[in-house]
């Protein structure tokens, strides 16, 4: 299907970005900052699920059930099960003398294989690769078209069902996975979505949004929150998109920076919150507020550990393609 869609890295960029931001909630976060949380999270890992499921579509190719999913077990539950380990190695640690966010205990090693209790946010991992086991059987337009309509309807279902296994965000995060694959079909549905106005997707996500600040049983138990739900990540994914093309086109710059950040991606997820819960641990012995006031420390830490959070990781990734590069000469 061609050269890669650069828009769509860049969109992964800002992804990103926004789940790093989206997992920094220290206690006594501003009620502005909270505010932003909320709006991230109604489209950000809709996003990743988007982009995850038109990069799929757009790259598929011909291939046999299992060397497919050892290949995506080998790319996804190999890291997270690593992941997971370290993690619970690291609060174990820091348990001793630092403080730390969400313990745990030897029990979550095991707990790993049904349920994300190192780290909650790898539930992403663990959910795309379900939607590997399911999405190579649906490998014709009109299978997609079904799977999508299936997918619809399990989403809009207004009931739980379990968070082992993580069932529950496969139930509300396959819709996105496959309208990426839907939505890569058809050129003549992506240039309609782009010659929507930013200022119309911001106005219906606005309109939207409200209703859901006043009204708190939505979300979980209604129809219609469910409803609201879909359409606030749907527009959220629009928004991202479309602004993705203008960066692509106007920004050289920013271009650079988020397709940079694209393909650190992977490695930023899933290291984050490691670094971003050391450099919580460090700051918080340096007691900012006493220097700085509440606001204006607030405001470091936002720069501090979001920033260490992405540059982390990155840093990460290069010393390992670094000793795989020595290791290829050496042998």
């Amino acid at each position: 299907m061609g050269n890669r869609l650069t828009y769509i890295d860049i969109a992964k960029g800002i992804c990103i970005i926004l789940v790093v931001i989206g997992h920094f909630q220290p206690a006594n976060t501003p009620a502005w900052y909270m505010q932003l949380i909320d709006i991230i999270y109604t489209f950000h890992m809709p996003l990743f699920m988007y982009v995850s499921g038109f990069v799929y579509m757009k790259f598929r190719k011909p291939v046999k059930y299992t060397p497919f999913i050892w290949k995506k077990f080998k790319r996804l539950m190999i890291p997270y099960f690593l992941i997971s380990i370290l993690i619970i190695s690291l609060k174990l640690l820091a348990e001793r003398g630092m403080y730390v966010e969400n313990p745990v205990t030897l029990s979550s090693v095991y707990e790993t294989l049904y349920l994300p209790s190192a780290g909650f946010f790898l539930w992403f991992v663990y959910v795309l690769f379900l939607i590997f086991l399911i999405i190579p059987f649906f490998d014709t337009a009109k299978k997609i078209n079904i799977l999508l309509f299936i997918a619809l309807i399990l989403v809009l279902i207004p009931v739980k069902t379990t968070g082992l296994f993580c069932l529950e965000q496969l139930k509300n995060h396959l819709f996105y996975f496959v309208l990426g694959c839907f939505i890569c079909q058809y050129q003549a549905v992506r240039d309609k979505i782009s010659r929507i106005p930013a200022w119309a997707i911001l106005f219906a996500f606005s309109i939207i949004y409200l209703p859901t600040t006043s009204i708190s049983p939505l979300g979980d138990s209604l129809l219609a929150g469910k409803v609201f739900s879909l359409g606030l990540g749907v527009l959220g994914i629009a928004f991202v998109i479309n602004l993705s093309r203008f960066i692509d086109s106007k920004m050289a710059a920013a271009r650079k920076i988020f397709l940079h950040l694209a393909v650190y991606s992977f490695t930023i997820y899933l290291f984050h919150t490691t670094f971003q819960g050391l450099a919580k641990s460090v700051l918080l012995k340096f007691h900012l507020t006493e220097y700085l006031g509440d606001s204006a420390a607030f405001i470091s830490s936002i720069l501090i550990v979001n920033t260490i959070g992405i540059i982390g990781p990155i840093i990460l990734y290069l010393l390992d393609a670094k000793r795989e590069k020595i290791m290829k000469k050496s042998s």
